[in-house]
């Protein structure tokens, strides 16, 4: 969350209200507060085209600039987001933000893009509030990291995934292979604590608090794994989140697995690759990104720490955490607001608690989905609470037991569905 500029954009309601009416042209805080409001509302390209507008008039603005590179992060422009917050670097006087949260915000990014050694600077320099711990530990493990990330080989990349319900496959995860989940509503891959122990990673620290899916926090230790190979690539050293054992048991309000894994492949490692995924096949592929251009490939949006996949429910736009790991598709009360019909089509959901965690006590049936290149009928899906930053609406979780009827490919922020027919493969020798 970008933090002090929600409050100061609220500020700029009353002139906002005036939009159109004034005889002046809009200031630069009435450009930034509509974007805000297109933004809470899920409207991403017009608060996109807002800020671009207001750049072009005031080039210089510090809410502007900030806002922009916000918009930037999610749409996982991370280096034009760093061009952004080093302009601002420059200012001689800062008025809603202090000059080490700034290089601590251009530390995460170059972080995240595996700039290991630039980050370093940034990071020490930005390690206070909230973010204190996150920042303090990715700069102590910088020094088992290499300047920057490997370059990667890439090959074939075809895996077998593991029959089941989730697209599990085995990785080389230091000298030992391991079963991995495949998981993209985690921003970082992620070990077991027992699981970390046994592959040797170093420099484990104190990582502060993370948040699941689901939006719950919990606390975590992050440190550097010595190698990961996925498909046949190999990524060389990374940091890796390390939590206890009980809390990788993807356990969600519709139960878990038998044997859940010890290992998630986080968006860390996918973003690297065009990834495949074909549930019905059981195949998965890792191949060098090259720009998905396929007609109806959808724009995902990176919100606190998940892709988020437009999708047309009944009609209407909205915004799907893209999980892998979710076991069942959900709707959050953000995601009923705005469902034509909205509450008057809930109807109690009476699953057996026996199966589950949580008793899920509402539902809504009958659902139409539209995305990319599939549509999905009859859907029904349970009423779950998701815990969100506010800033960008999350209408609901896009999980395996729908994808199980698509091919997803998935590229830079781009990810493209298509329908499959159940087909017979021979396993592979």
């Amino acid at each position: 969350m970008i933090q002090g500029l929600a409050v100061l954009a609220c500020g700029f309601a009353v002139g906002c209200a005036q939009w159109g009416s004034q005889d002046s042209a809009p200031s630069a805080s009435e450009y930034t507060a509509a974007a805000v409001r297109r933004l809470s509302n899920g409207n991403v390209s017009q608060a996109e085209d807002m800020l671009l507008r207001a750049r072009a008039l005031f080039p210089e603005n510090e809410m502007v600039l900030r806002w922009s590179a916000h918009v930037m992060q999610m749409q996982r422009q991370n280096l034009e987001a760093v061009d952004a917050l080093l302009t601002l670097s420059r200012f001689e006087q800062l008025e809603t933000v202090s000059l080490a949260e700034l290089r601590g915000q251009i530390g995460d990014l170059l972080f995240a893009v595996g700039r290991y050694g630039e980050s370093f600077t940034y990071l020490r320099a930005g390690s206070f509030g909230e973010s204190r711990n996150h920042r303090a530990a990715k700069a102590m493990i910088i020094r088992a990291m290499p300047y920057v990330a490997r370059s990667l080989n890439y090959g074939d990349g075809e895996v077998e995934l593991i029959s089941g319900p989730w697209p599990e496959m085995l990785c080389q995860l230091g000298s030992k292979t391991r079963r991995c989940l495949v998981d993209s509503g985690s921003s970082m891959s992620t070990l077991t604590q027992s699981l970390a122990e046994e592959v040797g990673v170093t420099d484990i620290i104190e990582f502060g608090t993370v948040r699941d899916s689901m939006g719950r926090e919990h606390t975590a230790r992050i440190g550097a794994l010595p190698g990961l190979t996925v498909g046949g690539v190999d990524i060389g050293p990374m940091p890796i989140v390390i939590v206890e054992d009980e809390r990788l048991a993807i356990r969600d309000p519709f139960g878990g697995p038998d044997n859940p894994p010890e290992a998630l492949i986080g968006l860390d490692v996918l973003s690297r690759f065009r990834v495949s995924l074909d549930l019905r096949q059981n195949l998965a592929t890792f191949r060098r990104p090259q720009g998905l251009v396929a007609l109806k490939a959808e724009s995902c949006l990176f919100v606190d720490g998940c892709y988020l996949l437009p999708i047309q429910v009944d009609g209407v736009r909205m915004w799907f955490i893209l999980d892998t790991a979710a076991s069942h598709s959900s709707l959050t009360n953000a995601g009923l607001r705005i469902l034509p019909g909205g509450a008057r089509r809930v109807i109690p959901d009476h699953r057996p608690k026996a199966n589950i965690r949580q008793f899920i006590s509402r539902k809504v049936s009958g659902l139409v989905f539209e995305t990319s290149r599939v549509k999905f009928t009859n859907i029904e899906l349970p009423v779950v609470e998701r815990l969100a930053s506010g800033e960008f609406p999350v209408h609901g979780v896009f999980g395996a037991d729908l994808l199980q009827h698509c091919r997803m490919t998935m590229e830079r922020g781009k990810v493209l569905l298509e329908q499959v027919a159940k087909a017979q493969r021979t396993p592979r020798d």
